[in-house]
C-alpha cells in the first residue's frame, strides 16, 4: 500500500535511522505550482507559465533539509499563485499554499498546512535564475519560496516525532528576518494584514515556548490518533477528542490564534468525518460544546455532527 510505505519510510527517516540500501534523493518537496493569471488582462501567457515552471523547479531540486528521500517518501504539496496584477516584471499575487501527510495503514492522505498568504508582492522577468537565500536576502520571490518550504517540511516532520521540525522553523524565522531588514515589502511586517494573520505571526506562532502546545497538538492528533484508527478506533478518537481540547490553552494565551484557524481550516471536514455516526451521544454533545467554543466559525459544521 503506497501510504503505508511512504509512511513508513518517513517516520524511520525522521526518527534518524537510514536506509542506505535505497537509492536516495536529497530534495524533500513533490510541489505542484500553479500559477493563475486569468484575473488580469494580460495577453502575452509566456512570462506566467515560466514563472510556474521555475518556482515549481525551485521547490523540488533543492534540499532544504539534508534528509536524504526516495520519490515517493516526498511531501505532496500545492502552491497556487493567483495573479492580482502585474507591471513592468512587478508581481502582485495571492499565494495558497497546502501540504498533506499519509495516514498510517490506509490511503488517505491529511492536509497539514493550509495557509491564504495575500498580497504577496514580487519582482520576476522571464527566466530569471530564482537564487536561494540561506543566509541573505536575495529577492522577495526566493524568500517566501524558501520561507514556506521549510514550514512545510518543519510542521510535516512534527506530526511524526514531537518538536523535530524546530530547526526548519528556525530557518523561517531567519529568513523573515533578513526579509524584514532588507525588503521594501511590507509583507514581511509583524502589522500586515491587520496583524493577524500574516508570515510574522505564523512563524512566532512556530518558534516561541509560549506556543509549544501547538507541537503537541499536531503530533498527538496525527502520530497518536490519526495513525492508530485502523488499530483501536475508539482510542483513536479519545486521543483525537482530548487533542483538540488542549486549544483552550492556547485560547487563554491569545484567543483564536493563527495556527488555531489555520488548523481547524484544515481540519474541520475531516473531523466531521471522523465522528459522524458516532453512537454516544452525551460523548458527541461534550465534543461540540468543546468544537464551538474552540472554533465558533464552524459551528454550523460542529452542529452538523450526529
Amino acid at each position: 500500500m503506497r501510504s503505508l510505505r511512504i509512511f513508513c519510510m518517513r517516520f524511520i527517516t525522521y526518527s534518524s535511522l537510514l536506509l542506505f540500501f535505497f537509492k536516495l534523493s536529497s530534495q524533500q518537496l513533490n510541489c505542484e505550482v500553479v500559477v493563475n493569471s486569468n484575473f488580469i488582462n494580460q495577453t502575452e501567457k509566456e512570462i506566467f507559465i515560466n514563472l510556474e515552471r521555475n518556482i515549481e523547479s525551485f521547490l523540488n531540486t533543492n534540499d532544504w533539509d539534508n534528509q536524504s528521500l526516495k520519490n515517493f517518501e516526498k511531501i505532496d504539496c500545492t502552491l497556487i499563485i493567483t495573479v492580482l496584477s502585474y507591471s513592468d516584471s512587478f508581481f502582485n499575487c495571492n499565494f495558497e499554499v497546502k501540504s498533506f501527510r499519509p495516514v498510517y495503514n490506509t490511503d488517505y492522505n491529511t492536509n497539514i498546512f493550509l495557509f491564504k498568504d495575500n498580497g504577496v508582492s514580487f519582482n520576476y522577468e522571464s527566466n530569471q535564475y530564482i537564487l536561494r537565500s540561506d543566509n541573505r536576502f536575495e529577492s522577495d520571490l526566493a524568500s517566501i519560496l524558501e520561507f514556506y518550504a521549510n514550514l512545510i517540511i518543519g510542521l510535516d516532520k512534527d506530526t511524526f516525532a514531537l518538536n523535530s521540525g524546530k530547526s526548519n522553523f528556525l530557518n523561517s524565522k531567519k529568513i523573515l528576518d533578513f526579509a524584514s531588514s532588507n525588503s521594501q515589502s511590507n509583507m514581511w511586517s509583524q502589522n500586515y494584514n491587520n496583524g493577524r494573520i500574516n508570515k510574522y505571526w505564523l512563524v512566532e506562532n512556530l518558534v516561541s515556548p509560549n506556543y509549544s502546545t501547538i507541537k503537541e497538538i499536531y503530533y498527538d492528533y496525527h502520530r497518536r490518533g490519526l495513525d492508530v484508527l485502523i488499530e483501536d478506533k475508539e482510542d483513536a478518537l479519545q486521543t483525537i477528542s482530548e487533542t483538540i481540547g488542549k486549544f483552550n490553552l492556547i485560547n487563554r494565551l491569545r484567543p483564536n490564534s493563527i495556527m488555531q484557524q489555520m488548523f481547524f481550516q484544515s481540519k474541520n471536514d475531516e473531523i466531521i468525518s471522523l465522528y459522524k455516526n458516532h453512537n454516544n451521544e452525551s460523548y458527541l454533545k461534550d465534543l461540540k460544546k468543546n468544537l464551538n467554543r474552540i472554533a465558533p466559525f464552524f459551528s454550523d459544521k460542529w452542529n452538523s455532527i450526529k
